[in-house]
């Protein structure tokens, strides 16, 4: 039986709209794949705390972690993640792949052109159609 990971990420808008996303690396799961940033929330580590303590790691910058947005569950032959999307404000820094990753901002209806990994999938096509507000 697989163990369920929860994971974290950020739906980071800026002013214009633009949507935060990272490229995973290659040599990684789903390499190649934007996606939201975030990671995996640790034993005995809020949600929130998981969140800031990633995107400070990946991306070099401080976010102020706002209210769930969504959630998406996904499994496939080698696990089974739950996938929780909260809103965060950049409060400090300019997003920068710390690990080598490549960083972009994206217009909402830009996301269903980019790969993104298939857990990210519903909330992506509702940004796309303008159904889920950031």
């Amino acid at each position: 039986m697989k163990r369920l990971r929860l994971v974290v990420a950020a739906v980071v808008a800026r002013e214009d709209g633009r949507l935060l996303l990272a490229r995973r690396r290659a040599g990684s799961h789903l390499a190649g794949m934007w996606e939201f940033p975030g990671g995996q929330v640790e034993v005995g580590e809020s949600a929130e705390a998981a969140l800031v303590r990633e995107l400070h790691e990946e991306l070099g910058v401080e976010v102020e972690v706002g209210e769930p947005l969504t959630f998406a569950w996904h499994r496939d032959d080698e696990r089974e993640i739950l996938l929780l999307f909260y809103r965060a404000r950049l409060a400090r820094g300019t997003p920068c792949g710390r690990e080598g990753q490549d960083v972009g901002w994206f217009e909402p209806a830009e996301l269903s052109a980019l790969p993104t990994p298939p857990a990210d999938a519903a909330l992506v096509r509702a940004l796309a159609a303008g159904s889920a507000r950031t």
